[in-house]
């Protein structure tokens, strides 16, 4: 019996323990795909309504580049957001007309695999649907992938005490299962044992007779 449990036991633990260790890797990418969105739709919300003062300006007959308070606007949004490294309109060929900060004005706009930053770009359309300019926002990376690592680090810190009690527990009724099966198994060998015995005296004792 000791010996089955010794074989069998590991195996259902490794079972039990990968069973727990996806369930962990499926909730923290799950959890993660969920705050990177939530990010991005927040700096979406902030291109939104930079993208409806620009194109009021230009329906007044205000051109981009003669939108001379940008700057001061853009400064303001991008300070609201600890995030947000810089916000950026850009004229429809990608040259930066305007930036919070001063030293990115003239920029090429930013690719998408900015190594310091996430990149969201949204393009202002007039009332034609031609484009008018880009709303580009960089957000830091590094600020993203160190609330990631810490929602990570506290998952893995639910996950496997939560593991090792699973893992204590499911071997426990897998000891009890075949604790009682053995019992089960012995007790009908036992039994059947006995009643082969029975009938061969029966048959010795017919043959006596006979």
């Amino acid at each position: 019996m000791l010996r089955l449990a010794f074989r069998t036991l590991p195996l259902f633990a490794v079972i039990v323990g990968f069973a727990i260790a996806l369930g962990a890797y499926m909730n923290f990418s799950g959890v993660r795909g969920a705050y990177l969105e939530l990010i991005r739709s927040r700096m979406e919300v902030v291109a939104k309504e930079l993208d409806r003062d620009v194109d009021s300006a230009v329906s007044l007959g205000i051109p981009l580049s003669e939108q001379i308070t940008l700057p001061a606007l853009l400064a303001r949004q991008a300070s609201a957001d600890p995030l947000i490294l810089s916000i950026d309109v850009a004229s429809p060929e990608g040259k930066t007309l305007f930036s919070s900060k001063p030293d990115r004005d003239g920029a090429t706009e930013p690719s998408d695999h900015d190594p310091e930053a996430h990149v969201l770009s949204h393009r202002i359309l007039n009332d034609f649907g031609a484009s008018v300019g880009t709303v580009v926002i960089r957000y830091s990376r590094a600020e993203t992938s160190a609330k990631i690592s810490a929602l990570g680090k506290e998952i893995i810190g639910r996950a496997v005490p939560a593991g090792v009690l699973a893992v204590l527990a499911g071997c426990l009724a897998a000891f009890l299962v075949l604790t009682r099966l053995h019992n089960k198994a012995r007790t009908a060998s036992h039994q059947n044992s006995s009643d082969a015995i029975a009938r061969a005296e029966s048959e010795l004792h017919t043959v006596e007779a006979s």
